[in-house]
């Protein structure tokens, strides 16, 4: 006789797994007579972020600054995973592409209490225009 049967299967996924992490529910699947129960395997895929880009334990975001700031230096608040924010001051003169870690900072990692890095790669926003004073004043002070 055969009966149809649902039962709920629960899933806890753990901070930090990754793409491809399988799960397996075993005899829990489809019953044949004279077979044994089949086994139900489920694969972790990672959703996209709005802000974030993971690259295995880290996390990279791109952060716009106009470029008096990448000369001058400056202190900004970085968004974190959690929600929470964290205010970092760059001194450095910071030229496109210019990358800041943050240490422990990214995904947790399965296997240990060790976190990931938070890469913060700059995109230095350039004026779309300037005055001819202003381009004698920029050739003045940069020569």
């Amino acid at each position: 006789m055969i009966v149809k049967q649902e039962e709920t299967l629960t899933i806890n996924v753990k901070p930090g797994w990754t793409k491809g992490t399988k799960v397996t529910f075993e005899g829990k699947g489809d019953e044949k007579p004279g077979y044994l129960p089949a086994d139900i395997i489920f694969t972790i895929q990672e959703k996209r972020h709005e802000l974030f880009k993971r690259t295995g334990d880290d996390l990279e975001i791109v952060v716009e600054i106009p470029l008096v700031k990448a000369l001058t230096g400056c202190s900004l608040s970085v968004p974190l995973l959690g929600g929470e924010t964290m205010s970092i001051h760059v001194s450095e003169v910071i030229y496109p592409g210019y990358e800041k870690v943050i240490h422990g900072q990214g995904m947790p990692n399965v296997k240990g209490d060790k976190r990931g890095d938070l890469r913060i790669t700059f995109l230095v926003k350039f004026p779309a225009e300037l005055s001819d004073e202003q381009r004698s004043e920029t050739c003045s002070i940069l020569e």
